[in-house]
């Protein structure tokens, strides 16, 4: 009876991995994605995870090397380059290869504010390890969520 189970849990395995897709996330889509930001005024919620591809290039970088109109860059716990230890205080700040604002979306201020998004048409959320974590990104990503009219569309 084990061999059995063994054997149709194998074989139920390799129907599921024959037939599945390769995933692409939306950073990997950027000629879809690109012409959706061209003048527009763009804020990111990104970290360091917010890679595109195998190319190790941050999204932050691809967009303003292809003219997107980034403004702000919002920040999760353990801040916008992932060099904040679990629980440290997150300030605003600028990034220093960019020269961009960076807002702190940990402690008090757990989302963008009326006011933080006042120059922002299209807000983009790129945090890769979303779910991953227990707590941390997830929330960011529901509190983010909580800003979007119902009757806004999404990319």
């Amino acid at each position: 009876m084990k061999i059995r189970s063994v054997l149709l849990t194998y074989i139920l395995f390799i129907s599921i991995f024959s037939s599945a897709q390769n995933i692409h996330t939306g950073a990997e889509q950027m000629d879809k994605l690109i012409p959706l930001l061209k003048g527009k005024s763009v804020g990111l919620v990104v970290n360091h995870s917010s890679l595109i591809g195998s190319t190790g290039t941050h999204l932050l970088d691809t967009l303003l090397s292809q003219n997107i109109k980034v403004k702000k860059i919002f920040a999760p716990e353990h801040g916008f380059r992932g060099t904040a230890d679990a629980g440290e205080h997150i300030s605003n700040g600028k990034d220093k290869k960019s020269g961009l604002p960076i807002i702190s979306l940990y402690g008090k201020n757990k989302k963008p504010t009326s006011t933080q998004l006042k120059d922002i048409d299209i807000l983009l959320f790129d945090i890769q390890d979303v779910g991953a974590r227990f707590f941390t990104y997830i929330s960011t990503m529901h509190y983010v969520m909580e800003l979007v009219p119902k009757t806004t569309s999404h990319l």
